[in-house]
């Protein structure tokens, strides 16, 4: 038997069954324990990587617990492992009944929650799991337990309660995850934009959601969802070149009526008379097509790229995706016979077609989630504190705009900015950073900070309870775009979109509500904190 020491707590343990006996005495024992105990059986072919498909699904479905204790015996044990390692934020303590070859030793290296693996099912090890289990469920107190000797995890960095105790005893924190890249995380707006402007720290190495580098065929070719972090900063400062010389303030503004026609398609297509999911119907689908009308993606082609954004990203390990890169050239080999007055035409007039494929994939990837999940949890916050979607739909044209800033500000989408690595020592907000060692910007404190944002209504003070926006506030600095050579360099246009899509949605359906009988809505929080679904009922249409 071997183990790590044990912290946190879970109220659910979930339980992949082979069919040992010692399954069963599991379960009897976390039931004991108050943990409520869900059984997954063996998937069709019974293989680990079956094993893993039906472990995934179980993650994704709305029911699913947002932590976990995970236990497993036999094959399943290697998709268990595997699960903890990418969704550290999910997962409380992972037990494992005799794993078969080849994880039958040790889980893989800096597995960042507590493990207990026992060699088998009969081997009389039943007080330790009782001791496990006992010392998950009276670890210490979340809000109990001194800010220095608690670990962050990645789910920490998206609440700001959490943040701003962090911020409180001080402005740099090591990350204290064992065996894990040593990382270190800056709270508070001005050190967080003075990270993120740092030359001393470069955002070129790819990192995992454990902040572990990704092996090496990962980050070969097109990884998806990591291409921000992977760019190489002279490569990204190249990119942002091409795309800020062309996607202008004055054009973004020129395209307003199309993302507004946009916006008003996916409204029309929504059915009146019963429950909607805004976030699968509207916020999903609507920032995919407004970077397709930005680029000039002709229509028939739209649902291709929308799958590869949607379904194929997301889906893990990260992939080389070389027949996007294929069909955005071909695009770019169309514009360059026939010119257009699209991004992709104009940035072909003056960049490498290699370098406007690049940057077309770039503003696709890092637009198309951020926008999905500030249109989807801000509707939410507001529909959740309803004199704040009175004030936007009692003016939608002169409040979507300070709406916008304010939910950048109150969802940040993006919790950290992306890891930076120390190319040598730097010191940071007074504390010395040895290189080699990565640095996050905890954006979440950043817009949370007191001192750039006064009162914030975020957290009560002395409860820490959230709150929610406030529309009418006097705009306040965010860093939700990031700050320095990394910005965000479609800033504007996401602005644009968003701020187009709340003022639609709220002119058309200003009696837009959560759907009855709605009692919590299902996030999921890895790097980036969204909705699953956000079931409503549009309400009586506002006629112009």
């Amino acid at each position: 038997m071997s183990a790590v020491p044990a912290s946190g707590v879970s109220g659910e343990l979930v339980l992949l069954r082979e069919g040992c006996t010692g399954a069963a005495g599991l379960e009897a024992l976390a039931v004991r324990g108050g943990l409520r105990v869900r059984t997954l059986t063996p998937p069709t072919g019974g293989g680990e990587g079956d094993w893993t498909a039906r472990l995934t699904g179980f993650l994704g479905a709305p029911e699913s617990p947002d932590r976990m204790v995970l236990a497993a015996e036999g094959r399943a044990c290697g998709a268990v492992f595997e699960l903890a390692d990418r969704h550290p934020e999910r997962v409380v303590a992972v037990v494992a009944i005799a794993p078969e070859a080849p994880v039958a030793d040790v889980p893989p290296p800096g597995l960042a929650c507590p493990v207990l693996v026992l060699p088998g099912p009969d081997d009389g090890s039943g007080p330790a799991v009782e001791r496990f289990l006992l010392d998950l469920r009276t670890g210490p107190a979340e809000e109990g337990c001194p800010v220095g000797n608690r670990a962050l995890s990645p789910a920490d960095l998206h609440e700001p309660a959490v943040m701003r105790r962090f911020a409180a005893a001080g402005p740099v924190h090591r990350l204290a995850s064992p065996g894990t890249v040593p990382t270190w995380v800056v709270t508070g707006h001005e050190a967080a934009r003075a990270v993120l402007a740092d030359p001393g720290l470069r955002g070129d190495t790819a990192t995992t959601a454990g902040y572990r580098p990704q092996p090496p065929g990962l980050a070969a070719v097109h990884p998806g969802g990591a291409d921000t972090v992977t760019v190489d900063a002279e490569e990204h400062g190249r990119l942002r070149g091409l795309v800020d010389r062309h996607l202008t303030d004055e054009w973004v503004d020129s395209l307003l009526p199309r993302l507004r026609r946009v916006a008003d398609g996916f409204l029309d297509a929504l059915p009146r008379d019963r429950e909607v999911d805004l976030v699968a119907a509207f916020a999903v689908p609507l920032p995919v097509a407004a970077l397709c009308e930005l680029l000039g993606v002709p229509e028939p082609d739209r649902p291709y790229l929308a799958d590869w954004l949607v379904r194929r990203v997301p889906t893990p390990p990260p992939a080389a995706h070389e027949d996007v890169d294929a069909y955005l050239g071909g695009l770019v080999a169309e514009r360059r016979k026939r010119p257009a007055d699209d991004l992709l035409g104009r940035m072909s007039e003056a960049g490498r077609d290699e370098d406007v494929v690049a940057a077309a994939r770039l503003l696709l990837v890092s637009g198309a989630r951020p926008t999905t999940t500030l249109l989807g949890n801000g509707v939410a916050a507001l529909l959740a504190h309803r004199d704040q979607w009175r004030l936007l739909t009692g003016d939608p044209d002169a409040v979507a705009g300070p709406a916008t800033e304010e939910l950048l500000r109150h969802v940040t989408p993006y919790p950290v900015g992306f890891a930076r690595r120390a190319v040598a020592p730097v010191d940071t907000a007074g504390v010395r950073i040895p290189a080699g060692h990565r640095v996050l910007a905890s954006l979440t404190a950043a817009n949370h900070d007191p001192a750039v944002v006064p009162h914030d209504p975020a957290v009560v003070p002395s409860a820490g309870a959230a709150r929610g926006p406030d529309l009418g506030r006097a705009p306040c600095p965010h860093a939700s775009f990031g700050h320095g050579r990394h910005a965000c360099p479609g800033a504007g246009f996401a602005r644009a979109v968003v701020r187009t899509a709340l003022g639609t949605l709220a002119r058309r359906f200003p009696g837009l509500d959560l759907a009855p009988g709605t009692r919590e809505l299902h996030y999921r929080r890895s790097r980036v904190r969204y909705l699953l679904a956000l079931p409503v009922l549009l309400g009586p249409e506002r006629r112009a």
